[in-house]
Parts: structure tokens; C-alpha cells; sequence
């Protein structure tokens, strides 16, 4: 897939993105960015656009791995469970 320019705003900044995904995704990334250091802005003294960049990074990568962590774990019941019925069938197949 070509990558193309796609222009966006993030914290009052406009960045030219070179992305191979849909334009529409890459805005509606910037947007959630744009959002959290917002969101961070207001929870801080700071004014420094790097520090909030920082400590949004933060928060998203807890995010991130909150919910990978809630993945993994709902895989694995996932699994339990399909086991749990592959041998009752066996046990029912005889």
C-alpha cells in the first residue's frame, strides 16, 4: 500500500503524517492524542508541550496495556473453557 500525506492538529500543532492506513483512521488517532494531552493539560501546571507529550505517552501506554492484559486473560478463559467442552463431547462421544 502507498503511503500518502495526511495533515493533522494535535495540542494546537499541525503535523503532516506520511501513513499507508486511511486517512479517516490516522485523523481519528490524532484526534484520541489530541484529546488525552488535553485531558493531561488540564490535569497539570505544566505548559511544557513536551512534558504533557510525555506523560500522555504514559497514560496511553497504561492503557494499552490494561487492555492487552484484559485480552490475554479473557483468551485464556477462552481456552479453558473450549477445553473443558472438547472433553465433555469426548467423554459424551465415548
Amino acid at each position: 500500500m502507498e503511503k500518502r500525506s495526511i495533515e493533522v492538529e494535535i495540542f494546537g500543532h499541525r503535523y503532516t503524517l506520511k501513513s499507508e492506513f486511511p486517512e479517516a483512521q490516522v485523523k481519528r488517532v490524532a484526534e484520541y492524542v489530541d484529546g488525552k494531552m488535553r485531558e493531561v493539560a488540564k490535569g497539570t501546571t505544566s505548559v511544557d508541550s513536551l512534558h504533557i507529550a510525555i506523560l500522555t505517552a504514559l497514560n496511553i501506554a497504561q492503557d494499552y496495556l490494561q487492555e492487552k492484559g484484559n485480552q490475554e486473560e479473557l483468551l485464556q478463559r477462552i481456552k479453558e473453557k473450549a477445553d473443558r467442552l472438547e472433553e465433555f463431547i469426548a467423554l459424551k462421544m465415548g
